[in-house]
């Protein structure tokens, strides 16, 4: 690897141009009534999906959720929440915000981590935490050291993917990029072409009828004249504009981020700021890994990435970070764009203690991860060859999961060079005179 072994937890910073989701106890002080989307709906209409013993909460996105007893995932998610704070030594985000921010927005809030530490550090800002589906609140409140009293957050259950997919687009893609090698250019993961055009910029978006319109008085828009906009543009369309919008691991949660960054440009109030992060495993440390695929130290990973990659082309949704490049934020209209890269050990192979153990949960959440991420997109959608049986994907993991094991396990010796995972961190603002 070029410049030697990374070191790990060292910022880089580079400047370039629903309804509520009550808890069992109703004892929350969010309500239906307060809710600030047009489209929200009640934890009544959901409609849970379940596959291969995991619960996901629709058709089409890739990670499951919570549902009953399985809190496997709410469980990985916790302690990557801790990983991505530990990474920035203590902080939420890699952005100043100022006096004046009253209005903050957690967009695909999961179980909520993010959004209740920001409730407990800015008390007089309102939080809000959207996500597609129910988690398990008083479970995160607890492992948070919060209370619905100590960290005001409004809950709220939307799907915000309002443009849908092109799943032909982005399956025929597959055919242009057989011999792209996915697992050597994970740091590098722009698509081989642009994403489509959603729908409605292509001029065949039908809205589809509201079923399950918002009974916020607040969040509702009347318009008396029958023949003004006839079929309006699909958005949000939040009653009142926020100060931060935040977004966390939502790779593969859109097919058009071109659509997702304009709204969310429309939806901040003039010098508000968006933050987006996410990461991926980085390179495996080795000279050798494009050169000679035969002699690759974790074959088995590698074929799982690239099905897995293949098969989110399929799903219409591609993987990878390349949703976060700076491009998509200037044509939105975002200035100030700024990037933070750091470094997360896999594995407890550096010498600091704190890294020790932040390398130790990054292991947890890779080993979990794997599930989390491949068994439905595997067995739905399938890859270039096939579409997987539940059994032939866990028995590629457990494989997997013992390569990068003897992998982590070696670092650990000093026998090979200690292996990091990639997080980023990309912002930018909204101009101050922007209408």
């Amino acid at each position: 690897m070029e410049g030697g072994q990374p070191h790990p937890d060292t910022p880089v910073r580079h400047d370039t141009a629903s309804s509520k989701r009550p808890r069992a106890d109703s004892g929350s002080s969010t309500s239906v009534e307060s809710v600030s989307s047009v489209r929200t709906v009640t934890s009544e209409d959901l409609e849970y999906v379940h596959e291969n013993g995991r619960t996901y909460g629709n058709d089409t996105y890739f990670n499951p959720c919570v549902y009953g007893a399985d809190l496997r995932e709410q469980d990985r998610l916790f302690f990557q929440h801790q990983i991505f704070v530990s990474a920035l030594k203590g902080r939420l985000t890699t952005t100043r915000l100022l006096p004046s921010t009253r209005r903050i927005l957690d967009l695909g809030t999961g179980p909520g981590h993010w959004a209740i530490g920001m409730a407990q550090l800015h008390p007089r800002a309102e939080v809000v935490g959207i996500d597609m589906t129910q988690w398990d609140l008083d479970t995160t409140e607890a492992s948070m050291g919060s209370s619905s009293s100590s960290a005001d957050v409004t809950w709220e259950l939307d799907d915000l993917d309002v443009w849908g997919t092109d799943t032909e687009s982005h399956s025929g893609e597959l055919s242009t990029i057989s011999n792209f090698e996915f697992y050597s250019r994970m740091t590098h993961r722009d698509p081989i072409h642009s994403p489509p055009k959603s729908p409605v910029e292509s001029g065949a978006f039908n809205p589809p009828p509201t079923t399950h319109p918002s009974t916020s008085a607040e969040s509702l828009v009347i318009d008396d004249n029958p023949f003004h906009n006839p079929h309006p543009s699909p958005g949000w369309h939040f009653s009142t504009p926020y100060d931060l919008i935040h977004l966390r691991n939502m790779k593969g949660a859109f097919s058009h981020w071109e659509d997702v960054y304009s709204e969310i440009h429309s939806s901040l109030s003039p010098g508000g700021t968006i933050e987006v992060a996410d990461w991926d495993m980085g390179a495996v440390p080795i000279d050798h890994a494009t050169s000679d695929p035969s002699t690759f130290p974790i074959p088995t990973l590698r074929r799982l990435y690239a099905s897995m990659m293949e098969a989110s082309y399929k799903s219409g949704r591609p993987l990878g970070l390349f949703y976060m490049h700076q491009s998509y934020l200037e044509e939105a209209g975002f200035t100030d764009i700024q990037t933070t890269h750091v470094n997360v050990p896999i594995g407890q192979w550096a010498d600091d203690e704190e890294q020790k153990r932040v390398g130790k949960l990054m292991l947890v959440v890779v080993m979990e991860g794997f599930e989390s991420s491949l068994l439905r997109l595997l067995t739905r959608y399938g890859d270039r060859q096939r579409v997987w049986s539940a059994d032939q994907v866990r028995a590629d993991i457990a494989r997997a999961q013992r390569e990068v094991a003897d992998w982590v396990e070696r670092s650990e010796r000093g026998e090979v060079e200690g292996w990091c995972a990639s997080f980023k961190w990309i912002t930018g603002r909204k101009s101050w005179h922007a209408e």
